[in-house]
């Protein structure tokens, strides 16, 4: 139900109700129109048409029960342990010569001259 409020100089506020909102939402959403297209057409304030978004879509997603998306696009992950050996882990092996850990080329360079 649409309501008017005088305001002082002339102007007055329309007030919706969330039925008449939701409805304006997905009219727009159906009717294929940008969101500023959709409220030029219909003398609609566009900031208000954005406040309404965000406000009644995360009411309907939290309805459906629809799990809320992450901000900023970031991943879950999960951080694997390292496995412990009882013996060290081989890193290289030349010739009969096995390397546990990382070493410089030049390290490499004087053992095989």
């Amino acid at each position: 139900m649409e309501q008017n409020q005088q305001l002082t100089g002339g102007k007055s506020i329309l007030r919706r109700s969330e039925e008449e909102i939701q409805k304006l939402l997905n009219e727009q959403e159906q009717s294929g129109l940008t969101v500023k297209e959709y409220c030029e057409m219909f003398d609609l304030v566009e900031q208000t048409f954005h406040g309404w978004l965000k406000r009644y879509r995360s009411k309907t997603s939290k309805d459906a029960k629809v799990p809320p998306t992450r901000p900023g696009g970031f991943a879950s992950i999960e951080v694997v342990p390292t496995l412990v050996y009882d013996r060290p882990q081989l890193f290289a092996e030349i010739g009969n010569i096995k390397l546990f850990k990382e070493v410089s080329a030049e390290y490499l360079k004087t053992l095989v001259s």
